[in-house]
């Protein structure tokens, strides 16, 4: 009898130390990564499509009408202003000097001839040989004889210049396109397009800001929350259709002065020295273009992922006394990965950026990582503004950019875009 009870509470006493062990309670605290806010001078970025014009793209316009005779330039080179381009046939206009020629010596004649009945009119006058009305003939004979030979040197004049504009010169230094006449065809004075002459050095981005975007805008610098560019001159960034960037390129020269009739937008334009970017710009390139220089004030911007929403608006998780907190905020605008707040956060609140899905209010928190904004901040993070961001924009199957992270429905001043972007 002592044999069997002996095991038996042997074994009473293992099963009471694994229950003991079953009973000890895990670490529950919820492990997260956390980011301290401070408010800084928020960039915003506002990119649009856009296209590239040259500055001096000039259409080639004869000045006098008749038949090309000769065409002196190579399509596709570069040629310097008032370089022959093409020869209108002279001949007309030669005609036309040696009969102004002809009936300027006709004229002259007869001044001369006009000129000396006057004078002596004027002596017979004195001594009553002829009465006033015989020198008052004299006298509008004479004249309308020095208006013939003055209207005479006027049409040489045209003459000439007409036979001078006969030869077609380039309007601006630039590369010349493709010829749209050819020898033997005629052309018509101030109508007919020769050719273009394209700008290489300077050229405009053109584009267009939607009314919400300049409604924004306006409505914000009344309000002091928004600073932007003295007169909207903002800097500006360009991206090509292979999504190369070309940053601080140039900068917004003209805003139109009303909004379009046609799209309701506003037209405006950029210069960029193409110079500088060993030419690699070209009239009619399709490029995107971002505006720098807006910036929203003492306002607050974290990961997008760190702000959630439910029936009652926007809302961050904070980390107070240890534990997870619901914080609601006043939600900006997107700024590329981040969002900007524009209320409900304070400086030094830990706002949970990583794990944040996987918590509830109440829970203890276990910090992995914490970034303190003011560390990547290289000025003082109350007034400093933080590093551009910049989201490239993505090419669709047609080859046009576009920007989905904002989703700007825009159509341009040139009518090129109309639902492409």
């Amino acid at each position: 009898m002592k044999k069997i009870l002996i095991p038996l509470i042997a074994a009473g006493i293992v099963l009471a130390g694994c229950s003991k062990k079953e009973k000890a309670k895990p670490d529950m605290a919820k492990h997260v990564d956390v980011q301290v806010v401070h408010s800084y001078n928020v960039p915003y970025v506002y990119d649009y499509p856009a296209m590239v014009q040259g500055v001096v793209d000039f259409p080639v316009i004869p000045r006098v009408s008749g038949a090309i005779y000769k065409q002196y330039y190579t399509e596709g080179t570069y040629v310097k202003k008032d370089t022959p381009l093409y020869q209108i046939d002279p001949r007309p206009f030669e005609l036309d000097l040696q009969n102004s020629q002809g009936q300027l010596i006709k004229d002259q004649a007869a001044m001369i001839n006009y000129k000396s009945i006057y004078d002596r009119y004027v002596k017979l006058y004195a001594i009553n040989a002829v009465s006033k009305q015989d020198l008052e003939t004299a006298t509008i004979n004479y004249q309308a004889a020095v208006g013939n030979v003055e209207t005479d040197k006027a049409n040489i004049n045209t003459a000439k210049l007409n036979l001078e504009y006969a030869v077609v010169r380039s309007p601006a230094d630039g590369y010349i396109a493709e010829r749209q006449v050819t020898v033997g065809n005629m052309v018509t004075a101030w109508q007919t397009v020769m050719n273009q002459i394209n700008s290489v050095n300077d050229m405009y981005i053109t584009f267009s800001m939607p009314e919400n975007d300049r409604l924004a805008i306006q409505n914000g610098v009344n309000q002091g929350v928004l600073s932007v560019p003295p007169q909207y001159k903002f800097r500006t960034d360009i991206q090509l259709a292979d999504g190369t960037m070309m940053n601080n390129v140039g900068y917004v020269q003209f805003t139109d002065t009303r909004i379009s009739l046609q799209n309701g937008v506003w037209n405006m334009r950029a210069y960029v020295d193409n110079k500088n970017l060993k030419n690699q710009l070209l009239a009619g390139q399709f490029v995107h273009i971002y505006l720098n220089g807006v910036t929203y004030k003492s306002s607050y911007a974290v990961p997008q992922e760190a702000v959630f929403r439910d029936d009652q608006g926007s809302f961050v998780y904070v980390v107070k006394d240890g534990k997870v907190a619901k914080q609601p905020v006043k939600t900006g605008p997107m700024a590329g990965p981040l969002w900007i707040i524009q209320g409900g956060l304070t400086d030094g609140m830990q706002v949970i950026t990583a794990g944040g899905v996987k918590v509830m209010v109440g829970d203890k928190i276990a910090i992995d990582k914490s970034i303190d904004q003011a560390s990547t901040n290289p000025n003082n993070p109350t007034v400093a503004s933080a590093p551009k961001v910049v989201t490239p924009a993505k090419t669709n199957a047609s080859g046009y950019v576009s920007n989905k992270n904002q989703a700007v429905k825009i159509e341009s001043a040139a009518n090129i875009y109309q639902g492409k972007y």
